[in-house]
């Protein structure tokens, strides 16, 4: 399972590994939320395994992250979609789609940029081939928009069971406002975060 590491400022960073988490410690940069888990995690490595569950970590010191610019990959376009082809709707597994040009590339349409390119199964891509979708009678289900959230919101969408340990510590790390003392239930938790459109 992998390892949650946040700045000082609890800003999630970055995913890393249980081995990187280990040159980190070791070099006393990351500190443990809570002292039972930090107990555990030595008695394993003293053991040298390492066992199952997402760990979170912070940095010691916080560090200043210049603003990341979310690239048009097929992992972002493919999370911006919701593994769904833009032409029929059919959701897939991410092997079973393809990306496709709306403007091809050889018709001048830009080769990376998030308003040229979808998520489409391959019945569709080989149908518009190097076509516009017009003119093979295609329509787009919602026109392509560059995903303009934070990193660490598209971090946590990567990670779904990063995300769900990254709310259980703000849940217990942040008090809860206002008179009604109840725990958030999982629809408040998940209308809070933004969804890729």
């Amino acid at each position: 399972m992998p390892v949650l590491l946040l700045n000082a400022s609890m800003q999630p960073l970055n995913v890393i590994s249980r081995r990187r988490l280990v040159v980190l410690l070791t070099k006393e940069r990351v500190a443990f939320f809570d002292d039972g888990v930090r107990a555990s995690m030595e008695a394993e490595l003293e053991q040298r395994r390492l066992g199952e569950g997402v760990i979170v970590v912070r940095l010691l010191r916080n560090v200043t992250i210049p603003r990341r610019m979310i690239r048009a990959n097929r992992r972002n376009l493919l999370l911006r979609d919701a593994h769904t082809c833009q032409y029929c709707g059919v959701q897939a597994a991410p092997f079973e789609l393809t990306i496709d040009h709306v403007v091809p590339v050889s018709r001048g349409g830009s080769s990376n940029s998030w308003e040229n390119q979808v998520v489409a199964c391959r019945r569709c891509n080989g149908r518009k081939a190097n076509h516009l979708p017009e003119e093979v009678h295609l329509r787009l289900a919602r026109p392509p928009r560059p995903v303009v959230h934070e990193y660490a919101h598209l971090l946590l969408m990567r990670h779904p069971e990063v995300r769900g340990a990254y709310e259980d510590l703000m849940r217990s790390v942040l008090p809860l406002v206002g008179d009604d003392s109840r725990r958030p239930s999982s629809a408040d938790r998940t209308a809070a975060w933004p969804q890729l459109s």
